[in-house]
């Protein structure tokens, strides 16, 4: 009996211990405990390395969640979803204007926005809400003014660089709803990014899905379907590919008619260059300067990291500085004054085109101006004859009632 006992305690120990064990492991896993491998965040060798020297705690951010995983017909639901939307293009009546930061510049890259007759590229690497509201503003209100389109239709998708400033996000968007068709995209996930949690991100993106304005929620969508990025913030080809195809889907969700089959360029010779000068001027305008260096030996580790995004979609400045190389073979006097040259020629056409647009600006506003006083001089004519009327009519009425009252005079002798 007494050993019966014994082994029904050792027994009942042995579950407790198991079961102590399997809620650690499962606290410890947080959201990817109930992720398999199709939907989990795919985090990669290289980046977790990465992110070690920089001292970041990747447990800490392995606990952070996303969403509920989509059953697998759920995310074969998306997916179709997406990839209808490939190949087709937006309703050529409306000019789209795609608003955001460094995600938003690769989408440029990666998907040939600004490229396409009516959408447009406002976005500068590293920027948020104030880069929002001292420039990309004008920016916008510039390619509006152009007429090109009958109507706009502005895409917004910001906040990753500055998640704190959500407040100020939210009231500027109340305030331009009225002057501007805006669509919401939901901020992104990062992948193993320490500095920034998916927890913070879905806090920021609940409160701009109550802001009133159409949202689309593409967070949710990557959540779901997976994702992929090159340093934690950024994402590679697919996913940014597929964050694109979820806001033309979320587009046709608005507007039933906003997808539609045609072709990508339709303008006319003289709108296309037009729309062309317009958004490389602005493209132009939103490079981003790298900081100068404070030393050789402190690199900044964000300026790094954005070294190396804009490098893997060829848009850094190349160093082409000899110091410190001893293996860089050195050119020819002649070579060299060559390349000066070639630089000297690629400023002075970034020159003229810049003297081109200008012209054109004072041309357009010389015109406004003569339109303006010729309106006025009109309305002065106008005013001027009117007045002349009315004198004519008043004098008309006196000489009637002086000619009523001889007459009358002249009854009563």
């Amino acid at each position: 009996m007494k050993k019966n006992i014994s082994l029904i305690v050792l027994g009942m120990a042995f579950i407790a211990a198991a079961a102590f064990i399997f809620i650690s492991t499962d606290k410890k896993s947080g959201a990817l405990s109930h992720m398999d491998k199709d939907k989990a965040i795919v985090i990669e060798d290289e980046n977790t390395e990465s992110m070690n020297e920089t001292g970041t705690d990747t447990a800490a951010v392995n606990d952070d969640i996303l969403s509920e995983p989509a059953d697998p017909e759920e995310k074969e639901e998306i997916l179709k979803k997406l990839s209808d939307a490939e190949g087709k293009t937006l309703r050529q009546d409306t000019g789209y204007i795609f608003v955001g930061d460094s995600r938003f510049v690769n989408m440029n890259t990666v998907c040939s926005i600004s490229k396409t007759d009516n959408l447009f590229m406002v976005a500068k690497v590293g920027e948020g809400y104030n880069w929002f509201k001292d420039t990309a503003l004008g920016q916008i209100k510039r390619i509006v003014s152009s007429g090109l389109f009958p109507k706009w239709k502005i895409i917004i998708c910001l906040g990753i660089n500055d998640l704190g400033n959500l407040s100020k996000y939210t009231e500027k968007y109340r305030e331009l709803k009225d002057d501007y068709d805006i669509t919401l995209i939901s901020v992104n996930p990062v992948e193993n990014y320490g500095r920034i949690s998916n927890q913070t991100i879905k806090d920021f993106n609940s409160e701009l899905e109550k802001s009133g304005l159409p949202y689309i929620d593409t967070f949710t969508i990557l959540a779901d379907t997976g994702y992929k990025t090159a340093d934690g913030l950024h994402y590679n080809e697919d996913t940014t590919k597929k964050i694109y195809y979820g806001i033309l889907s979320g587009l046709k969700d608005y507007d039933p008619d906003a997808l539609i089959s045609g072709e990508k360029n339709f303008l006319d010779n003289a709108s296309q260059s037009k729309k062309n000068s317009l958004q490389n001027d602005i493209l132009a305008q939103n490079k981003y300067v790298p900081k100068p260096k404070e030393d050789e030996e402190g690199t900044d580790p964000e300026e790094e990291m954005i070294r190396k995004f804009l490098e893997s979609i060829g848009e850094y400045p190349s160093d082409t500085s000899a110091e410190g190389n001893s293996n860089e073979t050195v050119p020819a006097e002649g070579e060299v004054q060559q390349e000066e040259t070639s630089t000297e020629n690629i400023q002075e056409e970034v020159q003229e085109e810049q003297r081109s647009e200008e012209e054109i600006r004072e041309e357009e506003e010389r015109r406004a101006e003569e339109e303006r006083r010729a309106e006025e001089e009109q309305r002065a004519e106008e005013e001027r004859r009117a007045e002349e009327e009315r004198r004519a009519e008043e004098e008309r009425r006196a000489e009637e009632e002086r000619r009523a009252e001889e007459e009358r005079r002249e009854e009563e002798e």
